[in-house]
Formats: C-alpha cells, sequence, structure tokens
C-alpha cells in the first residue's frame, strides 16, 4: 500500500503528536532517491507560458507562447524580446549570448510546444507552429544547435498543422500533432521524418484526433504514441497505442475502457524497460501509469486527480508535473491543497518527500508544463528546470521559468503541502 512522509506527518498531527520538521536538511536526507532541492535558484523568467524544454551542453531551450525574458525580482537586467524561443544557461539561469529568432508567417505569433533533446545530446529539436528560425525556413519543426548558435539543415516539408510532440532516434525523429498531411502526403496526427533531412519516412500511423504524445522504445522497434484519439489505423485503441517503429502497423492496441473516454495522454516517457504515461481527464483519468517495454502490460496505475503534463525519469527517480489534488485513492492525500510537482519511485509510484510550491497561473490555469535536467559547464552541476504558466514558486514572484539545484540553500524538502490539504 502506497504512503508517503505527508500521510505519516497528516496521521501524527491528527492523533496529537507532535513532529519535528528539520529546517536544514539534504534533499535525500528526507527521502532517498530525491535529487534537488525544494528551494528555488534565481531564474529568468517569461511574460507568458513556457510549453517546452530541451537541453544541450549546459544551455537550456525554453520554447512557449511568450514575448520577453526578464530578470528575476529582485535582480538587475534589461528585458530581453524575444517571440516564443530563448536559450538560458543551466549554470546562472540568466540568458545565454546565443538568442534566435521564431517567426511566423501572416503575422501570427509564433509557439514552441514541445523541445527534444538528439540522442548524442548536441541538437535540440523543436515543434510548434513557426515558420522561421533566425530567418530559415523551419515549417513547425527545426534542429538547433545552442552552443554554436546554429540552425541545422533539417527540413520536414508542408507539415499542415501544429506539432505536439516529438521522439528523436539516431536516424529518425517521430512527429505528433494536430497536423493531416506531411510533404503532400497524408499523415493523420502522427508521422516520421529523417532526423538530418526532414525527408517524409514511409512510416504511416494514421489516428482520428489530435497526437499529443510520441515515444520510441530504447531498443527502436516500437513507438507508444499518446493522445485524444479513439482509433488508430482504424482499430480500436484510444489514448494510447505501440505500434512498429518502422512500418507503423498497431502492435498493441488499449481498447476504451483501459482509459476513460474524457481523458487524453499528455506526456509519454522513457526508461530503458518501461514508458510512462501521463493524462489529462476534464472528469476522467488525470494521472498516470507504467507500462513495460516487452509485455506492453500495465505495471501500476496513480489515480491521483489534477492532470498530470510531464514525467521525467531520472537517475532512478520519476519527477512529475501536475496539478494533484486528490490522490485519496492512492493513500496520499485527500481533497484540498494542490500539489505542482512530485518525485516518485518508478517501481510504485509511491510519492517521495518533495515538495515545491507553484500556482495555477495564468493559460489555462495548470501550472507546470515542461522539465528538464541539465548540466551546468561551469559547475558540473545538474539542475532541474521547470517551465509553464505558473506565477509564484515558493510563494514569491516568478513567472513560468524556475530552476532547482543539487543543495538546499534555505527550503528543505517538506512534506507539509500534503499534511496542510486537510485544512
Amino acid at each position: 500500500m502506497r504512503k508517503t512522509m505527508a500521510i505519516l506527518t497528516t496521521a501524527a498531527i491528527v492523533s496529537g503528536l507532535v513532529l519535528a520538521i528539520p529546517t536544514v536538511q539534504s534533499a535525500s536526507a528526507i527521502s532517498q532517491g530525491v535529487h534537488f532541492s525544494a528551494d528555488d535558484l534565481p531564474t529568468w523568467q517569461t511574460n507568458g507560458t513556457v510549453w517546452a524544454l530541451g537541453q544541450a551542453h549546459g544551455k537550456v531551450v525554453a520554447g512557449g507562447t511568450f514575448s520577453q525574458v526578464l530578470p528575476p525580482s529582485g535582480v538587475s537586467g534589461t528585458p530581453l524580446n524575444l517571440d516564443g524561443l530563448a536559450i538560458l544557461d543551466a549554470d546562472t539561469g540568466a540568458p545565454s549570448s546565443c538568442q534566435m529568432t521564431l517567426t511566423m508567417s501572416d503575422g501570427v505569433i509564433p509557439t514552441i510546444r514541445t523541445a527534444v533533446p538528439s540522442p548524442d545530446g548536441n541538437t535540440v529539436y523543436i515543434g510548434g507552429n513557426f515558420s522561421h528560425v533566425n530567418g530559415v525556413v523551419a515549417l513547425r519543426t527545426a534542429a538547433i544547435d545552442p552552443v554554436t548558435c546554429t540552425v541545422k539543415p533539417f527540413r520536414p516539408k508542408n507539415i499542415s498543422s501544429f506539432v505536439y510532440g516529438l521522439s528523436v532516434t539516431e536516424n529518425t525523429v517521430y512527429l505528433a500533432g494536430a497536423f493531416t498531411s506531411v510533404d503532400g502526403q497524408q499523415r493523420q496526427h502522427f508521422a516520421a521524418v529523417d532526423a538530418t533531412t526532414g525527408d517524409l519516412r514511409p512510416w504511416v500511423v494514421d489516428a482520428d484526433a489530435v497526437g499529443w504524445a510520441v515515444q520510441a522504445s530504447p531498443d527502436r522497434t516500437k513507438v507508444a504514441i499518446g493522445g485524444g484519439f479513439f482509433t488508430v489505423n482504424g482499430q480500436d485503441s484510444h489514448s494510447i497505442a505501440v505500434v512498429d517503429a518502422s512500418t507503423g502497423d498497431n502492435i498493441r492496441n488499449y481498447p476504451l475502457g483501459f482509459i476513460t473516454p474524457t481523458s487524453i495522454t499528455k506526456v509519454i516517457s522513457t526508461d530503458e524497460s518501461a514508458f510512462y504515461v501521463g493524462n489529462e481527464g476534464t472528469g476522467g483519468f488525470d494521472g498516470s501509469f507504467k507500462v513495460d517495454w516487452n509485455t506492453l502490460d500495465q505495471v501500476w496505475r496513480d489515480n491521483c486527480l489534477g492532470a498530470t503534463q510531464v514525467i521525467l525519469p531520472y537517475k532512478g527517480t520519476l519527477y512529475e508535473a501536475h496539478h494533484h489534488h486528490n490522490c485519496n485513492t492512492e493513500n496520499e492525500f485527500p481533497d484540498g491543497k494542490r500539489i505542482y510537482l512530485s518525485a516518485n519511485n518508478p517501481a510504485d509510484s509511491q510519492m517521495y518527500g518533495w515538495f515545491p510550491t507553484l500556482n495555477d497561473g495564468v493559460g489555462e490555469h495548470i501550472g507546470p508544463r515542461a522539465l528538464v535536467v541539465s548540466t551546468g559547464i561551469n559547475t558540473g552541476e545538474d539542475y532541474l528546470w521547470v517551465g509553464g504558466e505558473y506565477t509564484l514558486v515558493n510563494g514569491k514572484s516568478q513567472q513560468s521559468l524556475t530552476r532547482f539545484g543539487p543543495d538546499d540553500t534555505g527550503l528543505p524538502p517538506t512534506v507539509l503541502p500534503a499534511a496542510e490539504a486537510m485544512s
């Protein structure tokens, strides 16, 4: 049975016991497996939503719908006018010397919805709704090098609408989105292109509704797809399916009933043995689940309420972004205060004691939308970056971008948010 330190804290409060909560302690001291402080570090912010985060060699690529990046509160600096694409330094949280322009034809506001690094770590592939990057024609997808500040010769042709998800292998880039054609050929919400040239691959996966997520298996033989669809290649499979990486043929369907009708898959991520799926329920399934890559069977399911947007496997821990407000079914915490970030055990999805606080923010009032870990070039330390539409971090004004380092400088990881859900 799943139990967190939050439940232990709540039980002790209810029974009248007094718990001593440390004021200065390392992240791993409270929960083994937590790698980052709950205390945020000074980070430049945006004036709009950050939908996607990627990274390469200590440079963090933030993509979204915004027009400026600004210094954090109390820090001097001149705001930079950047439409939907910003490159920042992992060590400092400040803008890099390399910045690229993002534009869309006909005066449409450009946006980036996904950013994924290449397996060799030298390139960040971006997708969304744009027509040019740094003046180079790049319709809705591009490949950039944020270190050399160049746009690579990756040119998929005539993608008919938004790209929402990418998965990048050594040779192929898989796309998910609202599009229905690529390079003049029918591609219903999913497609595959050459990772170097962008030429269309003969991989056909036709879904009857928008694709939001796509993830190739570690052995490159399978691809898990996710979205709001109900059929894949004419077969009954709602929200997720697994297809052949070369042909697109269905390997495993998950018929309606496995996922509730109003729920859509927003994220699929992977480690070496399993993939992890996060859903947004709109009155239905809002949580996450784990699927074994070999059997394609579900290993566990987390039925917390509060749409799951991102799951990031990192060194044996799952970092999740959501706005969970009720995990009563998982014996975690009852309906009440929202939890926006969590660190979970991939074996059973148990929450560790790590709860930085955010808020709903602007836009769709979802809170966090994107996660990435980037290693600083100067410090050699790993930093967890969080993007979204929130406007507060740990009670302080900070919009849409923040980061967490490996050391506690003020706030230790705490179980209080879950306990306070009782109040």
